[in-house]
């Protein structure tokens, strides 16, 4: 099994794209339970601002490749890269869960559930001081339904790791969403 990598205050986006990111998949792969690897799914990175750029990640047989560009993807993540350095950094209440798909243990694999999903998700993330942490997820390159969801940044985090139901922090106003709530209901759907 592969060890995971450090991620040094200086990483560039090439350097954890290109190199970081897929040593880090393999060490997961090789500790999780059958069948909980995506054995064929594209993602596609947007990181703007100065020092940005884009990067297609294509997890095929169950290994993950990354380059520099753009191309077809099941989910395009577009995000500043001073948020994307707080989640690769773990700064500021962020972390990887904002950026890449988690998979909690004893769960299958739903790469081909999210195939089926066509629009975007923007996440707006509260924190302590700094502006809200934002990241727009596109799913299959549908350009609707849009939704926006809002919710505290360690609210949101808690619930990626399974510690926060979202049905409960919607009924508690933890949570908050704007436009499309049965679209909302199948992404949701998708963690379940």
């Amino acid at each position: 099994m592969a060890e995971q990598p450090q991620v040094s205050e200086d990483v560039t986006p090439e350097q954890f794209f290109e190199q970081l990111l897929p040593l880090g998949f393999a060490a997961q792969a090789g500790a999780a339970e059958a069948g909980a690897v995506p054995r064929d799914f594209a993602l596609q990175y947007h990181v703007t601002g100065p020092g940005g750029g884009d990067w297609q990640v294509q997890i095929s047989d169950g290994k993950m490749h990354a380059k520099k560009g753009s191309g077809d993807a099941v989910l395009t993540f577009t995000v500043s890269i001073d948020d994307w350095r707080d989640a690769v950094l773990g700064r500021d209440g962020a972390n990887l869960s904002l950026l890449l798909p988690q998979q909690r243990p004893g769960r299958p694999d739903n790469s081909a559930r999210v195939k089926t999903v066509k629009g975007p998700v923007v996440q707006e993330l509260a924190r302590e001081g700094k502006d809200p942490f934002k990241v727009e997820m596109m799913f299959n390159n549908g350009a609707a339904p849009r939704t926006t969801v809002k919710m505290k940044i360690a609210d949101f985090v808690a619930m990626q790791e399974g510690k926060l139901n979202g049905q409960e922090a919607f009924m508690t106003g933890r949570l908050r969403i704007e436009g499309d709530m049965a679209f909302m209901m199948q992404v949701a759907a998708l963690t379940a």
